[in-house]
């Protein structure tokens, strides 16, 4: 029952693509039906009436035997190139479903909520829907098994006709091993279904090391540790374990088969002797125990073929499920966050004029945490516990924390990566999840700490293939790769990487998080999200890129929030800093307000500015200064006001 309601549910998908996306498909398939199933008789019936006229001769004319030759050969010629022509077709309009398919479980994993990517279950699902697609032929997996089916039960009709009108005998040693094939086949079916689903995560470990570890962004790390042999190791353990488990069950499958081998010989044994019987008690003659001989062959292959494709059908039917499956619960349409969005891309709570107003004037986007606690899926520990924020329109704020605080999940939470939080987290009072994710996204430029460049140019990073009128030369003036640019020859049509391209250029740490910035300042939001945006970056790097972001708000008055774990590089460039600590906000306030509890700070492994710590020094050994400032020039400012009042 379950086989059957697989195969209707795989039969109404991949049968309604095909019809969606090709319907010169079925008509290959019928034609190639009804080819193979006439083919046999060709041979068949030819041969038979061929022999008896050259076998009498009180009745051998040369006139049918040109005759039966020739319908022989020209049929058999007709019939091969027919099924030859179908059957490319067929294959042909597969590839091209097979592409089709490829590109669909590729796009959804893109689309599909981004806390199934952290997903190991998820994972599995997406391995097994790929096994799925690579390991069952799809559409002509299944189809064609049908379509077998379907030939092979006409072909089977026609020979029980031809053989029940001469020799009822000769169907019983073909039934019993059609009887012992479909029990065979059906146990070998059973285990392929458990070797499937007990390969699936050592699938997903291999495929790490023949796909990932392949990426140049590994070479060096192998290198320059010398790791190989490591890798190898462990490489080898997945392949000894692929090894193991595939033997485990092929030695089982093996035993059937040989089982099926010795009833196919003794079956083609008992129809020889019984036509041998017919022929010396003249029941029948040479011709027709040709063709007897020939029909009980086909009649038992095609009974074969039957029970073969029915069972692989259902085996089919079982693995293309996990196909469907993804598709059905697990890939999502980029609305992902909002099941009521309309065909425009927007949610009925939120309107278009709303967005729109956001986006035109930046002083009118703010962001509020309340309440907001947040443990990630399949887990029982808190990251983010009663979380409670205020970011206003137009402030750069720095949320600072050790790593392991919670900042990145924070931000995560705020990009609306995850919507299964508690609490509620607000955009100009609205509840982030009223906004369909196209609305959301629109809102927010985000660079994370692992961005990724695009192996194309440098302008098509940048803008990511939209147009949107934006002056570029002052995107690149702002982000600071406006003077590395011009000294490309081919400026921002140089390629990042060597992929496509022998010219193509690697930029140092410093120009990728620039061009990161550049891509998200291109995007004109509201919001512009920097997660450890210096991390990997040298102090002249670091300064540098920091005076790039104070820069951008000055200029474009936009909301910068800025994650980082250090209270120095953050001191001098923002408003506001948020302080994390397992999970909670520890302190909010202005950088001076902040650093008024320095040995709190300490406690929680966080150090305020040095400059915080000789201001207090100073004060503690008599010296009249502002122990509230922050930077090297507030400092200096205050000793030079002391030294002159002494």
């Amino acid at each position: 029952m379950k086989n059957n309601k697989d195969n209707i549910r795989c039969f109404k998908f991949f049968g309604k693509f095909a019809w969606q996306n090709d319907k010169k498909y079925y008509a290959f398939l019928i034609l190639n039906i009804i080819v193979n199933s006439l083919s046999p008789f060709v041979t068949i019936l030819g041969t038979q009436y061929l022999i008896d006229e050259i076998a009498d001769e009180s009745k051998r004319n040369m006139f049918w035997i040109v005759f039966w030759v020739a319908f022989i050969c020209i049929g058999s010629f007709i019939c091969s190139n027919l099924k030859k022509w179908t059957g490319e077709n067929i294959s042909r309009i597969g590839e091209k479903f097979d592409r089709i398919f490829k590109t669909n479980l590729c796009m959804n994993c893109i689309k599909m909520k981004f806390k199934n990517t952290e997903d190991t279950d998820v994972l599995d699902i997406i391995k097994n829907a790929e096994r799925a697609l690579n390991e069952t032929g799809q559409v002509n997996g299944l189809i064609t098994a049908l379509a077998n089916i379907i030939t092979k039960f006409f072909v089977a009709l026609g020979v029980v006709v031809l053989v029940c009108t001469r020799i009822p005998w000769l169907m019983i040693p073909v039934i019993i091993s059609f009887a012992v094939n479909s029990y065979t086949t059906s146990k070998v079916n059973k285990g392929r279904r458990k070797f499937f689903k007990e390969m699936s995560n050592v699938e997903r470990g291999s495929t790490y090391f023949n796909t990932e570890l392949q990426e140049s962004r590994y070479a060096k790390d192998i290198r320059l540790y010398d790791a190989s042999e490591i890798f190898e190791k462990k490489y080898d353990g997945y392949v000894d374990r692929i090894y193991d488990t595939s033997k485990k069950y092929f030695m089982g499958f093996l035993k059937y088969w040989n089982v099926n081998n010795i009833f196919y010989s003794v079956s083609d044994m008992t129809i020889y002797i019984l036509l041998v019987v017919n022929i010396f008690n003249k029941t029948i003659s040479i011709g027709e125990f040709s063709s007897l001989f020939q029909a009980t062959g086909e009649f038992a292959s095609a009974i074969r073929n039957i029970v073969n494709s029915y069972l692989e059908m259902n085996y089919t039917s079982s693995v293309l499920k996990f196909y469907i499956d993804f598709v059905e619960s697990v890939a999502v349409e980029d609305n992902e966050f909002d099941g009521s969005v309309a065909g425009n891309g927007l949610s009925d709570n939120i309107t278009l004029e709303e967005t729109e107003n956001i986006l035109t004037d930046f002083n009118k986007c703010e962001i509020e945490f309340k309440d907001v606690s947040f443990k990630y899926p399949n887990t029982e520990k808190y990251i983010l516990k009663n979380v409670s924020a205020t970011i206003k329109a137009g402030e750069h704020v720095a949320i600072v924390g050790q790593n392991g605080a919670g900042k990145t999940t924070f931000i995560k939470l705020l990009c609306h990566l995850y919507d299964n939080y508690e609490g509620k987290i607000l955009i100009n009072g609205r509840e982030a999840g009223e906004y369909s994710f196209r609305e959301y996204i629109r809102l927010l430029s985000v660079v994370f700490q692992d961005f990724r460049l695009f192996a194309f140019t440098i302008k098509e990073n940048v803008t990511v293939f939209q147009d949107k009128k934006v002056d570029l030369e002052e995107i690149y003036k702002i982000a600071g790769i406006e003077d590395w640019i011009t000294s490309l020859e081919e400026k921002d049509s140089t390629h990042i990487y060597k992929m496509f391209v022998e010219n193509g250029v690697e930029p140092s740490g410093g120009q990728a998080q620039k061009l990161a910035i550049a891509r998200a300042l291109y995007k004109n939001a509201p919001i512009v999200v920097l997660d450890e945006p210096t991390a990997g970056i040298d102090p002249r790097g670091r300064n540098e890129l920091f005076d790039v972001i104070s820069d951008m708000h000055k200029k474009t008055g936009i909301t910068i929030v800025l994650v980082s774990h250090s209270m120095e590089d953050v001191a001098r460039y923002v408003d506001r800093l948020i302080v994390m600590n397992q999970g909670e906000v520890r302190f909010d306030g202005t950088p001076k307000e902040v650093f008024r509890h320095y040995k709190e700070l300490e406690e929680i492994g966080l150090a305020a500015p040095q400059v915080t710590y000789l201001m207090q020094e100073l004060k503690e050994k008599g010296a009249s200064v502002d122990t509230e400032a922050t930077t090297v020039e507030e400092a200096a400012e205050t000793i030079e006001k002391w030294l002159r009042q002494r």
